[in-house]
């Protein structure tokens, strides 16, 4: 929003005609009326003046990419960023607990084909070793998705 916009928005919220504010700031109507159309813009003690009659900043009236409390939209932006690192955060999270049970699942097969001998069937050892093979690609895809984020 340009400067000559936010002094109409200003002037029309706070109920006064261009003619009432040029009288305010000693200024003709002509004057307001280039300001709100951004032909020409006010001198710097009619901004000071146009501040403390609207009760914004100078920085409000004067940048062109501040909000109303005269903060630049780029904080903004850093509010989205720092919802985009909250939700990486919770993926890496999700991750990390994801790739327990394969960890746990490779755990339990190497103690499984560590004792197979003892149950002495061929099907638990392959059992065992399946379950070993995939609990480990598991485990390695996760790892790969905690580093690259996936």
């Amino acid at each position: 929003m340009t400067i000559g916009e936010k002094i109409s928005k200003l002037r029309k919220e706070n109920n006064y005609t261009q003619e009432q504010l040029a009288e305010i700031l000693n200024v003709s109507r002509q004057s307001v009326s280039k300001w709100e159309t951004d032909l020409t813009y006010p001198e710097t003690e009619k901004i000071i003046a146009l501040s403390k009659l609207f009760d914004c900043s100078a920085d409000y009236l004067l940048k062109e990419d501040a909000d109303e409390s005269g903060r630049e939209v780029k904080v903004r932006i850093v509010e989205v960023d720092s919802s985009a690192k909250n939700r990486e955060y919770l993926n890496s999270v999700m991750l990390t607990y994801l790739s327990f049970p394969p960890l746990f699942g490779f755990i339990v097969a190497f103690f499984a084909v560590k004792n197979a001998e003892r149950i002495g069937s061929k099907k638990m050892k392959i059992l065992s070793f399946v379950g070993m093979a995939v609990s480990l690609i598991l485990t390695a895809l996760m790892g790969i998705g905690i580093i690259f984020e996936l």
